[in-house]
């Protein structure tokens, strides 16, 4: 049996690229994957992207280019629904034995570069899907399920966010979110109430000044999440383990998001969980750590 390809992320919009790169090198075909997204966040924001979707991706460097500058961390799965890469999405946030809830959904292409989600309705979209209309793609959606796995026979994409065991909404140890701005700029802010980075939803954007340079910094005011001590985090990557060895589940490969910058994984415990979540998934299963761009990744 070949060994289960790993890859590891920084944060969770490159995942797009990687796929991408996976369909490239042979590691999962180029349509109808399955995809196991295991978060603290479903990642299924849509909306604007800035870009011609009706244009056919030319190389896997544009797909890069695109992944950097247009996308974030809770929208890059969207896309791919889109291009048909997944017709599944399995989303786990969190460990309880909940029972598996499953719809069909759709993403629509509206304009150009603007993608919308919606329930799948038959008498409304079913001539849509039969036709294979090019402005729409049709997935399933599945939620929880810790204890009825189905799909023995299929292969997953296996898309684990490491806040999945320790996570920190509040952004903590991200560090301070901010770009210098002008003197004039500083002074507009404070000075227009309706000023449309005051108006925000919870004030996240707020200008300051400090010794003698100003700065538009970005906060989210969110009480900070108990960091779990390291028992609790072993305890839950031992469930995950526990169950995805219990029930057989098929992998092609695995992607791994760190999410440090972004600090949703508190970076005084990142290095750890992953160290520790690679080391009790070695003694499960034999896995390869890869890179992108390495000579093997087409054997």
């Amino acid at each position: 049996m070949s060994k289960i390809p790993v890859y590891i992320m920084e944060e969770h919009h490159e995942a797009f690229y990687y796929w991408n790169y996976f369909i490239e090198c042979g590691l999962i075909p180029p349509k109808h994957n399955y995809l196991l997204h295991i978060d603290h966040h479903d990642d299924m924001e849509a909306g604007g992207y800035d870009w011609d979707f009706r244009i056919p991706w030319e190389s896997l460097e544009q797909i890069r280019t695109f992944t950097y500058e247009k996308l974030g961390i809770a929208d890059f799965i969207t896309p791919a629904l889109y291009q048909g890469i997944f017709d599944t999405v399995h989303i786990m946030k969190n460990l309880l034995p909940k029972p598996c809830t499953e719809m069909e959904f759709f993403v629509q292409r509206v304009g150009k570069g603007h993608l919308r989600q919606g329930k799948y309705i038959p008498f409304v979209h079913s001539e849509y899907k039969r036709e294979k209309n090019p402005d729409y793609s049709f997935y399933t959606l599945r939620e929880n399920g810790l204890n009825d796995w189905t799909e023995r026979e299929r292969s997953v994409v296996l898309d684990l966010d490491l806040d999945y065991f320790c996570w920190d909404d509040s952004l903590s140890t991200a560090g301070v979110k901010q770009m210098e701005i002008t003197r004039e700029a500083y002074e507009e802010y404070w000075e227009n109430l309706y000023h449309p980075f005051r108006i925000l939803p919870k004030r996240l954007m707020q200008a300051k000044e400090k010794d003698g340079r100003y700065y538009l910094e970005y906060r989210e005011f969110v009480k900070p999440d108990a960091k779990p001590d390291k028992e609790r985090i072993k305890n839950r990557i031992n469930h995950l383990l526990d169950w995805l060895e219990t029930e057989k589940i098929k992998i092609a490969v695995v992607d791994i998001c760190r999410s440090r910058y972004s600090g949703y994984l508190n970076n005084e415990i990142f290095p750890w969980v992953e160290e520790e979540f690679l080391k009790k998934l070695g003694e499960r299963t034999d896995y390869v750590r890869r890179e992108i761009g390495r000579n093997e990744d087409n054997k």
